[in-house]
């Protein structure tokens, strides 16, 4: 493979030290060979894992982060463009979920993607009269406005438009998908996003590392533990800071909890989107359970923010590891035989979700799709056991996987993923040993060496990134998130084309979306 990228011309090759990075090789590229480079590894089957633009006040920064399904390794590509006349050459023809992280740099940045068929708002509007991430106040020209303006979707003879959302329970938060239909069936899809935009990323450049903690559980808020891992894991890792034993295995312990509950309320969710209104009240009765416990560990039930950079914020009561152990001894000789007999062989509910929002390997890879939507799809592909953090190296456990893709697959997967949550729980407690949950001599001041660093980890929802560009100041130059569920949503105009409304809505359902973190 890096022979292949020697060979096109005036690119600069630069191998890295993944464990100090997070990434096996840095690419410098031009705007005359991005799409050459994109080309091949695209050939090579990598997928387009993240897209960001990090302002260097000189000049803009275009990088692109690509990984591979079936095998652990990493790609940084870098494109530098003029700071006052920013152009790019688009890639979304050939990685079509570069689509949509194009049309948001272009708003946030103000880079123009040539060949890119709709530079429109995506989160933002009309009244933004700068670019909201540049490092000083760039004014958005009446060129680039008429450009961004919203490009919505127009009624043709015989069909006519309709909006799902922004307030419709089966978008599951303030999202807004303009659809053309004809008749019954769906033409056109067009998500639109923002009206819970919070600036998460802007928050980071004005906020220390140790400040900017509480922000990580507000995007996901159904997996916020994952988010605050994420994050932990990443300035531990630029800081060379190493967590107790005890931290560990704790951490892996509330985050497993969590991602049950948030699997938990998909089901009941899902499943309400479908009509079916009794399993929800059973799965908020478990997912009660869960929260009663992790807030005698962590003092919250939604928002948590318990992990610490160099462990957690505090220990756990006496209390906690039987209340844990009752909690799977229930889930496993009660609930899940419940849920079987109750949706799984439910006539009604296969026929709502088989071949219902199939997604395959390819598409799946064209987009950069992650976690149980992928894992439906047959591929096995979960950072726990990939790239493993946090001790998961240490834990036996299996990645389950569906068939064939699609509504019925992505179900299952979840359900399988809860199983093995608990044998993950299970083990953790089992090797949980005395000690510290923080580390000793933290530094007062986080400055974090200068340089940049991509982490992930695997949340309910797949993989999150988290990319920090350190100057050696106690705040972060530039933070990027890569969140699971905008990644994911990218498939669902192609998902809802020429399917039913009722059949769109059970393919969006599938997704597992959570509109916060697509609006972080």
């Amino acid at each position: 493979m890096r022979d292949k990228l020697k060979n096109i011309s005036e690119v600069i090759l630069r191998e890295t030290d993944y464990s100090v990075s997070g990434y096996h090789l840095a690419l410098q590229a031009t705007t005359d060979s991005l799409r050459g480079v994109a080309a091949l590894l695209d050939e090579e089957r990598y997928y387009l894992a993240d897209m960001l633009c990090v302002d260097w006040v000189d000049s803009l920064e275009v990088v692109y982060f690509f990984a591979h399904y079936d095998r652990l390794d990493r790609i940084k590509v870098s494109l530098s463009v003029d700071s006052q006349t920013p152009q790019a050459p688009s890639i979304s023809s050939i990685y079509e979920g570069a689509y949509f992280w194009e049309r948001e740099i272009h708003e946030f940045f103000g880079v123009v993607f040539t060949g890119h068929r709709n530079l429109t708002y995506l989160f933002l509007h009309e009244e933004i009269d700068h670019y909201p991430l540049r490092k000083g106040k760039v004014e958005v020209t009446q060129e680039a406005r008429n450009r961004l303006k919203s490009k919505l979707i127009e009624e043709q003879e015989d069909t006519f438009a309709v909006n799902l959302g922004p307030q419709h329970p089966s978008t599951h938060g303030v999202l807004r998908v303009i659809i053309r239909m004809d008749g019954e069936y769906i033409l056109e899809a067009e998500p639109v996003l923002g009206y819970l935009h919070r600036m998460q990323e802007k928050m980071a450049e004005r906020r220390t590392y140790n400040q900017f903690l509480p922000n990580t559980g507000r995007m996901d808020y159904l997996g916020a533990m994952s988010f605050n891992l994420g994050y932990v894991l990443a300035v531990e890792k630029m800081l060379r800071i190493t967590p107790p034993e005890r931290a560990i295995y704790l951490r892996v312990i509330a985050t497993e909890l969590n991602r049950i509950s948030s699997h938990l309320l998909w089901v009941g969710a899902f499943l309400a989107d479908l009509g079916a209104l009794t399993p929800f009240l059973f799965v908020f009765d478990d997912r009660e359970q869960i929260l009663d416990i992790l807030e005698g560990m962590t003092g919250s039930r939604l928002t948590y923010c318990h992990f610490r950079i160099g462990g957690l914020a505090g220990d756990i009561d006496g209390n906690f590891p039987s209340q844990t152990r009752d909690f799977i001894k229930r889930m496993r000789e009660d609930r899940f035989g419940l849920y079987r007999k109750l949706i799984t062989g439910n006539p009604i509910f296969t026929s709502r979700t088989r071949g219902i929002g199939v997604v395959k390997r390819e598409r799946a890879r064209k987009y950069g799709i992650t976690g149980p939507v992928l894992r439906s799809a047959g591929v096995p592909f979960d950072l726990r056991k990939f790239e493993p953090y946090s001790g998961y190296d240490r834990l036996s456990f299996a990645i389950p996987t569906g068939v064939s893709g699609g509504a019925f697959d992505t179900y299952q997967v979840r359900m399988a993923e809860m199983e093995n949550s608990l044998k993950i729980i299970e083990q953790a407690l089992d090797l949980l040993p005395d000690g510290p949950v923080l580390a000793d001599k933290l530094p007062k001041k986080l400055k974090p060496p200068k340089g940049d660093l991509y982490h992930t980890v695997e949340t309910p929802r797949g993989e999150l990134g988290v990319y920090i560009v350190s100057d050696e100041t106690e705040v972060p130059y530039r933070m990027k998130w890569r969140v699971p569920s905008f990644s994911n949503l990218m498939i669902f105009p192609e998902l809802a084309r020429g399917v039913l409304l009722a059949d769109a809505v059970a393919a969006l359902g599938s997704l597992d979306l959570v509109i916060p973190e697509i609006d972080r």
